[in-house]
């Protein structure tokens, strides 16, 4: 009998402390929800550029017609954006570098 009461005891113990676990991860569910939500905008613009990238990466031969349609139009603009972009790219570069070290 002493043996079934103590049995009986944990599992409530156990139920209580399930019950106060449960309770504990849904408020960290909201809490976490509430917090992504000011990353919403910024991941969608970076998600939006990542699908760009891959399209251009897949046709390479349309972002060579923008490019040299863009150059036809205005070669100090293209020059312009290659400075940029080749400073950008030396950046990524030099960033990532310094990432792979650690």
């Amino acid at each position: 009998m002493i043996k079934c009461l103590q049995s009986s005891q944990k599992l409530v113990s156990l139920a209580e402390r399930r019950r106060k676990l449960i309770n504990k991860a849904a408020a960290q569910r909201v809490l976490l929800s509430v917090e992504m939500e000011s990353f919403k905008k910024p991941l969608a613009t970076v998600d939006r550029g990542l699908q760009i990238l891959r399209f251009f990466r897949q046709h390479p031969i349309l972002m060579l017609g923008v490019t040299s349609a863009i150059s036809a139009i205005n070669p100090n603009r293209v020059s312009k954006w290659l400075q940029t972009s080749l400073s950008v790219l030396q950046l990524a570069r030099s960033i990532s570098s310094l990432i792979i070290k650690k």
